[in-house]
């Protein structure tokens, strides 16, 4: 009789899977045959992965970025000082066929269909098969391909941590707030417009390239071409705003400080976060100084006439898990593909989200 739940003792699929690993910083990617995960708790799942999103942040992993950090976190969290982040296996979402449930899951059984986000410090979804947590999965749409469903889930759990947990926006009520968002076309971007549409936020300008003017405007934003020379005087006479969303680190992000509402509590938001890579170059504790000070630089003068700087981490939440499956069941949120490759091909896959600029998502499929 086979097994599929978890009750006291780790448990995993008998046999091997590929998997995209890189040994070291040093190293470079390559496709190889590893044993396949085990469940290790309770509320964990083990997917068979079909398909698997792209982004940035995979890239720098695989070079080392946060290894000081997120090293500190796994040690911390798997209660061993002996716990490294190498050998690595990449990615961060991906949509897949539940395989096995640890005894503690009750909402998802063997051969549902899901997506599903990864941890920061778990081995990835760049491989045939990856362990989650049942809290980072929800039930694939219906309506979408797999390929499809891996665009969203990391990209989403970005947007929800920089809108709902750091700007407070309330996703169940329609939000009065007026939101800018810089680096509008991007994978997270793209996301945080179809959010707060569906959410039924007031006003959503975003900044995008010209060759992006109609997807922004496609999407229920509107667009402002950053390369633009009135690019500042279309953003003053779209705001004041409450809410300021960098997508990107750019002059024009950092002068939006200028058009958000005094006294309002308004809020600017980033999620592009000097932390991991300040860890990385001075080590832990200075790193965390380091950062804490750029911060307070950042945010004085904001404070000085009622408004705020933050910075936003993705971290994997259930609600937002649940409300992205409803909101794309529904139409609401739609996936943005701009290109898809086979598992075979991830090396021309990283190729094209390293040239940056794109347009949506890139995907893997098996």
């Amino acid at each position: 009789m086979e097994i599929t739940r978890l009750c006291r003792v780790p448990i995993s699929r008998v046999g091997h899977m590929r998997a995209w690993q890189v040994q070291s910083p040093t190293d470079s990617l390559q496709l190889k045959t590893v044993p396949i995960p085990i469940l290790l708790k309770p509320n964990q799942v083990l997917i068979n992965v079909k398909a698997a999103s792209v982004n940035p942040v995979d890239i720098l992993m695989v070079k080392g970025y946060g290894s000081t950090i997120l090293g500190a976190w796994k040690r911390m969290a798997e209660y061993d000082s002996s716990a490294n982040r190498f050998p690595l296996i990449p990615g961060r979402d991906c949509a897949g066929v539940v395989d096995l449930v640890g005894g503690n899951v009750k909402e998802i059984t063997p051969g549902d269909k899901v997506m599903a986000v990864i941890p920061a410090i778990s081995q990835g979804s760049h491989s045939e098969y990856v362990v989650t947590e049942d809290s980072c999965c929800s039930a694939m749409p219906s309506n979408l391909k797999f390929a499809e469903a891996a665009a969203m889930p990391y990209v989403a759990n970005t947007a929800w941590a920089a809108l709902v947990s750091v700007a407070r926006i309330n996703p169940r009520f329609k939000p009065s707030e007026r939101v800018l968002i810089h680096g509008g076309a991007g994978g997270v971007g793209t996301m945080a417009i179809q959010m707060l549409k569906a959410w039924g936020t007031e006003k959503v300008v975003a900044t995008c390239s010209a060759n992006s003017i109609e997807m922004i405007r496609r999407l229920g934003a509107i667009p402002v071409d950053y390369e633009s020379r009135n690019a500042r005087d279309q953003l003053i006479a779209e705001g004041p705003f409450e809410v300021v969303l960098d997508c990107v680190d750019s002059d024009l992000a950092r002068w939006s400080d200028k058009i958000m509402g005094v006294w309002r509590n308004s809020v600017h938001v980033s999620v592009v976060t000097p932390l991991l890579k300040e860890t990385d170059l001075r080590g832990l504790l200075p790193g965390l100084a380091s950062t804490a000070v750029k911060h307070l630089c950042r945010s004085y003068k904001s404070a000085l006439r009622g408004r705020w700087f933050s910075y936003a981490f993705f971290v994997p939440n259930k609600e937002c898990m649940l409300q992205l499956s409803q909101f794309a069941e529904e139409g609401k949120i739609v996936p943005i593909v701009e290109q898809a490759y086979p598992f075979e091909e991830l090396p021309k896959a990283y190729e094209k989200v390293s040239a940056l600029h794109g347009r949506g998502k890139t995907v893997l499929t098996w």
